[in-house]
């Protein structure tokens, strides 16, 4: 990427795209063919952002990867729009800042990303499973995103263990809690 002088943000939301808040880059999320698992980038209007941010990729690992483990939460059989959720289950998200540099990772309730919420030592048990490098569009967006969750595979299970601790009452639904845990993204 430096040596194109091409960064990530750019290669995700073109600089001549509108940008849209809400919207979903790319538009029905970066899927691997060959491990089911997917990011996407979208941004929050200004007033609902960390201050300086840009946006945060989500990413998620297929239910199919939790075969016999049971789920400490699932969405409802439609989401707000009456489409069928798709069967995900997220694990972290990584903030950017308007310069296009990673500040942050955190995790969310259910409620946010209407998926399947595992509990935290089974999505632990398969971070290595997170790999989107043959996803469709730019291949170095896509390895750069599945390198820094194995670069961070400590961090990430320690906010997914905070996540859990921080749901022990089951407040899956509470919209009041929506950010459970964040650490610094710092190399």
């Amino acid at each position: 990427m430096a040596s194109q002088g091409v960064s990530l943000i750019p290669r995700v939301v073109p600089p001549d795209a509108e940008f849209r808040q809400w919207a979903h880059y790319p538009e029905g999320d970066a899927v691997s063919p060959s491990t089911k698992a997917r990011w996407f980038y979208h941004a929050h209007p200004p007033d609902q952002r960390e201050p300086g941010e840009h946006g945060h990729f989500h990413l998620f690992l297929p239910c199919s990867a939790f075969d016999g483990i049971e789920a400490l939460a699932s969405p409802g059989p439609k989401d707000k729009r009456g489409k069928t959720p798709t069967k995900v289950v997220h694990f972290a998200a990584l903030a950017f800042d308007t310069a296009g540099l990673p500040t942050h990772w955190f995790t969310v309730n259910r409620w946010v990303t209407n998926e399947y919420l595992m509990p935290a030592e089974a999505i632990i048990d398969r971070l290595s499973l997170f790999d989107v490098s043959d996803a469709p569009g730019d291949p170095l967006v896509n390895g750069w995103i599945t390198a820094a969750v194995a670069l961070y595979r400590c961090e990430i299970a320690e906010l997914l263990r905070q996540r859990d601790a921080g749901l022990s009452d089951g407040a899956y639904e509470d919209r009041d809690r929506e950010i459970l845990s964040s650490v610094d993204f710092e190399l």
